[in-house]
C-alpha cells in the first residue's frame, strides 16, 4: 500500500476520533502546530524518518516537544504512529489531514506568484476575487518571483491563471509573429 493511501487513512482516523470527541477545532490547531514544527525543522523530519533512531528516543522527543502543547488525543495518535513504526509519515499525514479538513470546509488552496509583495489590502482583494471566481473559500499563499516583471500567476488546484507581464508580452510576441496585427 502506498504511503499516500496510508497517510490518508491515518488522517481520516484522527479526524473521526476528533469528531466523535467533539475536539475538531482543537485537533485542527494541533495538526497546524505539528505542521509548522515540521516545516521549521528539517532535523525534526529527519529524526522521524530515520530507521536508526530508536522509537523510545522518538517518543521522548514527541513527549517533550508536543506533550504540553497538544490535546491528549493528538499525543496518543502520535504515540500510536511511533508504536506502529509510521512516524516517518508524520508530514504526509499532516498534509492529508489538512486536505481532508479543507475539503469538508469548502476551502481550496491558492498559490500566487507575484513580482512585488502585496499589501494586506491587495491580498484581501485578490482572495475575494478568487473566492468569487471559484465559489469557495480560499487559503491564499503568496510568494515573490521577480522574474515575472509584473502581474500575478495564480494556481488554484489544477487551474493556472497567468496575468503576468511576461505572459502578456509572450502572447503579444506570438501575435506579432503570426501577423495578427495589420496596419492601415
Amino acid at each position: 500500500m502506498s504511503d499516500t493511501i496510508v497517510a490518508r487513512r491515518y488522517a481520516q482516523a484522527l479526524y473521526e476520533q476528533a469528531r466523535e470527541t467533539r475536539q475538531v477545532e482543537q485537533i485542527d490547531a494541533d495538526v497546524e502546530l505539528i505542521r509548522q514544527a515540521l516545516a521549521d525543522s528539517r532535523e525534526l523530519v529527519r529524526l522521524f524518518e530515520s530507521p536508526v533512531i530508536p522509537r523510545e528516543k522518538k517518543q521522548a522527543v514527541v513527549d517533550q516537544l508536543f506533550g504540553p502543547r497538544v490535546q491528549p488525543l493528538t499525543l496518543r495518535f502520535l504515540t500510536l504512529l511511533i508504536e506502529k513504526e509510521r512516524e516517518g509519515l508524520f508530514p504526509a499525514i499532516v498534509r492529508a489531514y489538512r486536505r481532508l479538513r479543507d475539503e469538508q470546509q469548502g476551502i481550496v488552496e491558492a498559490r500566487a506568484r507575484v513580482a512585488h509583495p502585496l499589501t494586506e489590502d491587495e491580498e484581501k482583494k485578490l482572495r475575494e476575487a478568487l473566492e468569487a471566481l471559484t465559489g469557495r473559500r480560499i487559503r491564499l499563499q503568496t510568494e515573490q518571483d521577480p522574474s515575472l516583471l509584473g502581474g500575478v500567476v495564480i494556481r488554484v488546484g489544477d487551474t493556472v491563471y497567468d496575468g503576468s507581464v511576461r505572459h502578456q508580452l509572450s502572447t503579444l510576441r506570438e501575435k506579432l509573429e503570426q501577423g495578427a496585427f495589420v496596419t492601415n
